[in-house]
């Protein structure tokens, strides 16, 4: 573990603003705001959750500069409206009370609504969030001025820097590309001057209403991976151009309105960290102005990077997520103990997808800090039982423990972490590993918990050494249908990850859900022919995560050339290979060598209750007490019922 951070704690100056260190909060869409887009007690807590930890900066996101926004647009700030200055000024008085400082991020929304497929546009360009090709001149002047009000109202609350999104298919950037603007005019891609002439005029308009009292940033796309864009080169041009009006670009990648490359903007677990590095690099090499990048960089990359005179910033935001104290840890000297994001981005499935508020999978109170502050800490210390220590077993232990319970972990095998040593088995699941490895010696390290591992505990025993509480989060039990049970070929998808097992040449994966689709991927990369077969529909593979990381996990797959058939019944299982119902009602054999059951689990009900009289207070948590086998609901169940003990 990397111990000396000196490069990404040093200080810098961005234009006005000087910066304590160099990890500054990239701008999200929390979706902590009023329904009508003003500053909430949730946007503020959960800011004061962030900067206490020791980011130099953080950047509030999606703040739309349209003025009179419809109903349907919710929950997104209104910097268009002058009413949001009173609680915007109070946000930023909670951020410099930490010695911290405030961005905020401004784009302009498209008022149309509905979602970018349904849009008109020509079929060989993508869809955007406002188009430029079709915007009269006068329109151009009023989003120009729209940015220029919004801007100098943000200063009045007290900010400290404007970050002007340019990237992702937001409107600036899109008179950059000749795929996207049609123009023949004056804002067209006939000279470089022409396409950078929105965005140059947009930040002149900026300056002139603010002054040089507070910095101004722009996010680009360094890349935008839609054929006939902007080249690096072609980026570097326009950076030069605008840089004189800038005080920090921000290197990015994707398009939003492009599925397939929405992975790309937003990582998730089996893609490399820090994929925008390198090209940001490049970019700070010719221009004059400092740079900061953002794509999944770890606190190390980003310490080697600024050394190396690739990047002078890192913008983060769910590492920062999963941990607030990763700023103060490093500087501690006590990296270890920052907990690791696993990058399954249900964060951004709950914004974006379900347009619900911003939770953390490993985090549990991130986002929830108004609800957890509701809790009073214990006024009496209890002896607590954790039965199984699983993710939301060590969960529970830790949370209770901090709160200043007497602790004790009971599990059953010789080693914690149940079954995310079966999750975070294959290569491209390292995020996992960590964070497995990071909660098991959290846990060890709690002076109020004692471990018993090679421990079952039953009831009878749990009831002789008197616990006031019981938490039991004893896991679930996989679904093996009485078809297939016993015989020789089929086996059970956590036995095949964890090399108990070893399959054949030839591999039918049955359950093409989120395990199942990564244990696809893990095989074919071992070289094993594989098929993944399920009862739904292809185009509802990979189920069970959020969409990016489907988006990103199917494509990998079928690059391996896994072969995927949906509508598919398993009936049976025999020497040739496995038995199936399709669609049509007609029987059909897959040969293989190995049968591989990914079919979920359920709780073991009977056995659960069994600890239902084992002390006065019990809790059921995790798998055990639900059909969601995520790790999402284990550690929010574990932490809650720790929490209220």
């Amino acid at each position: 573990m990397k111990t000396d951070y000196s490069h990404v704690l040093q200080p810098i100056q961005i234009g006005p603003m000087k910066l304590k260190n160099r990890v500054t909060f990239t701008p999200v869409w929390p979706s902590f705001a009023t329904a009508d887009g003003h500053v909430n007690r949730e946007l503020m807590e959960w800011t004061r959750d962030i900067i206490k930890g020791g980011c130099a900066c953080i950047n509030i996101g999606c703040g739309a500069v349209n003025k009179n926004l419809p109903p349907f647009v919710s929950h997104l700030l209104r910097m268009g409206e002058e009413s949001i200055v009173n609680e915007m000024s109070m946000l930023c008085d909670l951020v410099h009370m930490y010695n911290s400082k405030i961005g905020m991020e401004l784009f302009a929304i498209n008022i149309e609504g509905g979602a970018f497929e349904d849009r008109d546009k020509n079929a060989e360009k993508p869809t955007v969030e406002i188009d430029p090709s079709f915007l009269s001149k006068e329109q151009i002047k009023n989003f120009i001025n729209d940015f220029a009000e919004a801007a100098e109202r943000a200063v009045r609350c007290g900010v400290d820097s404007i970050l002007i999104h340019g990237a992702h298919g937001q409107l600036p950037g899109c008179f950059l590309s000749k795929v996207i603007n049609e123009r023949t005019d004056e804002y067209g891609t006939q000279s470089m001057e022409n396409r950078a002439r929105f965005t140059n005029e947009l930040l002149q308009a900026i300056r002139d209403r603010i002054g040089n009292q507070t910095a101004i940033e722009y996010r680009i796309n360094a890349d935008d991976m839609v054929p006939g864009s902007p080249s690096l080169d072609e980026v570097i041009e326009f950076t030069k151009i605008i840089e004189d009006k800038i005080d920090l670009l921000h290197v990015s990648r994707g398009m939003h309105s492009i599925q397939a490359m929405a992975p790309y903007i937003n990582q998730p677990i089996y893609f490399p960290h820090g994929i925008n590095i390198e090209d940001a690099g490049k970019i700070k090499k010719a221009v004059n102005v400092p740079v900061t990048v953002v794509g999944s960089v770890t606190l190390e990359q980003a310490d080697e990077a600024i050394a190396a005179g690739k990047i002078d910033v890192v913008s983060m935001a769910r590492g920062l997520m999963a941990d607030p104290q990763m700023v103060n840890n490093a500087k501690r000297q006590q990296a270890e103990k920052t907990r690791p994001c696993i990058r399954c981005n249900n964060c951004i499935e709950l914004t974006h997808y379900k347009l619900a508020p911003l939770r953390c999978t490993v985090n549990a109170e991130m986002g929830m800090e108004t609800l957890y502050a509701g809790i009073k800490a214990p006024v009496v210390k209890k002896k607590v039982a954790v039965v199984g220590g699983g993710p939301g077993g060590l969960e529970a232990a830790r949370t209770a423990a901090q709160k200043g319970h007497q602790v004790i972990l009971f599990e059953k095998n010789k080693e914690l972490g149940g079954v995310l040593n079966m999750a975070s088995e294959p290569d491209f699941k390292a995020d996992m590993k960590n964070y497995l490895n990071w909660s098991i010696a959290a846990t060890e390290a709690e002076q109020n918990v004692e471990i018993r591992k090679n421990t079952e505990a039953t009831p009878a025993a749990l009831k002789s050494e008197n616990f006031d509480s019981v938490i039991v989060a004893v896991g679930s039990k996989p679904i093996i249908p009485p078809s297939v049970s016993g015989n020789k070929k089929s086996v059970w998808i956590g036995d095949v990850e964890t090399g108990l097992i070893e399959t054949g040449d030839t591999v039918v994966i049955v359950g093409a859900g989120l395990t199942g689709c990564e244990a696809a991927l893990a095989q074919s990369r071992k070289g094993k022919k594989v098929t993944l077969v399920d009862m739904v529909p292809e185009e509802n593979f990979g189920n069970g995560g959020a969409k990016f990381n489907q988006i990103a996990l199917l494509s990998m797959i079928k690059n391996e050339e896994v072969t995927f058939k949906g509508q598919m019944r398993l009936e049976s299982v025999n020497e040739q290979g496995a038995v199936f119902i399709n669609k049509d009602g007609e029987e059909e054999t897959i040969i293989c060598d190995t049968v591989v059951l990914s079919l979920g689990v359920r709780p073991d009900t009977e056995y659960v209750e069994s600890f239902t009289d084992s002390a006065t207070d019990v809790v059921i948590i995790g798998d055990c007490n639900t059909r969601q086998g995520t790790l999402f609901n284990a550690v929010h169940t574990a932490h809650e019922a720790a929490s209220l003990i």
